[in-house]
């Protein structure tokens, strides 16, 4: 079972087959060949591109339920929202997947009640550790550990004023001139004031932080009130 846009495929009348293929995320780079020389020169990107899941899953109508509309309400149910959404499977429940559905849905009536279809999702290619994606407080010092093999691209909030320097496992976060906080957005590449509707790209003078594989220690100085972390610990799916 899986649950998508926060509906649970068998409240959707979907029972997911077995016959299903897992792949890993591809690296994103780019070959380059080059005269006298063998081989190809490789130039990587620093991405992973997305991966494509294909979910076949058998329609099971109840009764008194037409399965043309149902299958109806299923389309309208994957497809009508753009986007990348959440996206959970019942075997891996320790995270939470970005997804979003790749081409069309194409469903096939089989009999009065029954049908099958295949649903390919484009997965983002990392997943989330569910418990990672709530915001905690941290005290000056404590540390984060990243137990997986990719870098974790975290959310900051900080409360404070002034020159600011958050240390992440000798790291720096630089931040000048801040007026009462800012929030730091690893993933989104975005820096903005608390209410979010200000960006203080202008603030910041370091690359965006990141929490490396391994015990991360985080300190801060300068007139630091409270910092929130939003780990966003990720594995690839």
């Amino acid at each position: 079972m899986f649950t998508y846009k926060g509906i649970r495929s068998k409240d959707m009348h979907l029972r997911v087959l077995n016959d299903i293929s897992f792949s890993s995320p591809k690296r994103d780079v780019n070959t380059i060949q080059v005269p006298g020389r063998d081989g190809d020169l490789i130039m990587d990107n620093g991405r992973f591109e997305s991966v494509i899941r294909s979910i076949p899953c058998r329609i099971e109508a109840p009764a008194g339920t037409d399965i043309e509309t149902l299958i109806n309400g299923i389309h309208n149910w994957l497809i009508k929202d753009a986007g990348l959404h959440p996206f959970t499977w019942e075997n891996d429940p320790d995270f939470r997947y970005l997804a979003t559905i790749e081409g069309n849905v194409i469903s096939q009536r089989m009999l009065s009640h029954y049908g099958k279809t295949i649903i390919d999702f484009k997965l983002h290619p990392i997943k989330y550790l569910e418990s990672s994606l709530t915001e905690r407080q941290i005290t000056n010092g404590t540390n984060v550990e990243n137990p997986f093999n990719i870098d974790a691209k975290p959310i900051l909030r900080i409360v404070g004023e002034g020159d600011i320097t958050i240390t992440i496992d000798r790291r720096e976060l630089v931040l000048q001139r801040i007026a009462d906080g800012c929030i730091v957005d690893s993933e989104t590449q975005t820096i903005t004031n608390l209410q979010r509707h200000i960006t203080l790209f202008e603030r910041m003078f370091t690359p965006f932080p990141v929490l490396q594989p391994g015990n991360n220690p985080i300190t801060f100085s300068g007139n630091v009130a409270q910092v929130f972390i939003t780990p966003r610990l990720g594995a690839l799916v």
